[in-house]
């Protein structure tokens, strides 16, 4: 699963109710214009080649002090991935890490385990701060900013105590901009997609508005079909037959677009037995090696390329900067959408085949973050 979702999947699938899978009415009826077309076309000129620089781009005034960190660790393995960036990126500034094992549904507990320890900072992925209100209210009383990447919340630092949320909704909601531009030019306004997303996941939620505003500006004549899904399908691997059945029962259907990476798994093999899979295309968000492939021998056709370990990079040089009162709320909100691109080639997805975490970043981003740190 990616670590984009897989950062609180655990989460979700504690608090997921067990309401079966439903769809909401197609959208889009309104006669295309070249001129949307060209507005499609020329948004996603800006997502098809590989990014090559940072948002970042002011340094410190001073190398930070040595800070006290404490990561607290979602209790979906992936989130282990997220928390060796994290070590890496605090390392580079000389700092101490203490990462903190989370439950599914109290984030809470390992949060106060922070607080006690006297940690300096708080640094989370997933969890809505929602979960945590009583520990967040202690750790602004005691002065102990929190961080986080991959949720809902927005950050108001000193205000709410939340000076990060890197990759958060904002993000989410341009990647599925991205994505719906593509389909949109990729069939020349024509495109009828089949929505599948996890709703109770509100950053999921946030892309996939996203996506559907922007199709609804763009090509006004493709449609939407939402097929929404619970964690307890996709934990049960009911989601490649309820995709089967849903197209079996809407042959217009010419694309299907995943929130999740996770989503899709199993997918395309159920499609070829029912003699589907070339009949539809399959695009999301989160590509990771599998997706990947499937670029490569043309299964898939489109997946974005979104950065997790630039993510905990990101996330740590907001810690930097508070850490020498250099935090600014315009900052961190523009540094909040890291660079990401679609790969929608062969040739593009090839070397990321290769790539195990997926896409890492633009290359030498760590060496930039170190020089911007003054290290």
């Amino acid at each position: 699963m990616p670590l984009v979702v897989g950062a609180a999947l655990a989460l979700v699938l504690a608090a997921c109710a067990d309401n079966a899978g439903s769809t909401a009415p197609a959208t889009g009826q309104t006669p295309a214009s070249d001129t949307s077309l060209a507005a499609a076309k020329a948004n996603l000129a800006n997502y098809l080649t590989q990014p090559t620089s940072i948002v970042q781009s002011t340094p410190l005034t001073s190398a930070p002090p040595k800070k006290k960190v404490a990561f607290v660790q979602c209790a979906d393995p992936n989130c282990a991935i997220l928390a060796g960036f994290v070590k890496d990126a605090t390392a580079a500034l000389g700092w101490n890490l203490t990462t903190l094992s989370a439950t599914a549904t109290d984030p809470g507990s390992a949060v106060q385990q922070a607080i006690d320890a006297g940690v300096d900072y708080i640094a989370t992925t997933g969890y809505p701060v929602d979960l945590f209100k009583q520990q967040m209210n202690q750790a602004k009383s005691k002065g102990i900013p929190l961080f986080m990447c991959y949720s809902t919340d927005v950050p108001a630092g000193p205000g709410n105590n939340l000076y990060a949320d890197c990759t958060d909704g904002s993000a989410a909601g341009i990647t599925g901009g991205a994505i719906a531009d593509f389909v949109a030019t990729d069939s020349n306004g024509k495109a009828d997609v089949l929505l599948v997303t996890i709703p109770s996941y509100p950053i999921l939620t946030a892309q996939a508005d996203g996506m559907r505003a922007e199709l609804a500006k763009n090509c006004p004549t493709c449609k939407v079909h939402v097929l929404e899904t619970t964690v307890n399908d996709l934990a049960g691997g009911a989601v490649p037959q309820n995709i089967s059945s849903y197209l079996q029962a809407n042959p217009g259907v010419n694309y299907v677009y995943f929130t999740y990476n996770g989503l899709e798994k199993g997918v395309p093999a159920v499609l070829k037995t029912a003699g589907m899979l070339g009949k539809v295309k399959l695009v999301g968000t989160q590509g990771a090696q599998p997706q990947f492939t499937e670029v490569v021998n043309g299964t898939s056709a489109a997946w974005s390329a979104l950065p997790q370990e630039l993510a905990m990079w990101t996330m740590v040089d907001q810690m930097a900067r508070v850490a020498v009162d250099q935090w600014s709320l315009p900052d961190e909100r523009k540094a909040a959408v890291t660079p990401f691109y679609l790969v929608t080639t062969p040739d593009q997805a090839k070397p990321l085949v290769d790539e195990k975490y997926g896409w890492p970043g633009p290359t030498g981003f760590k060496d930039t973050f170190k020089k911007l740190w003054g290290l």
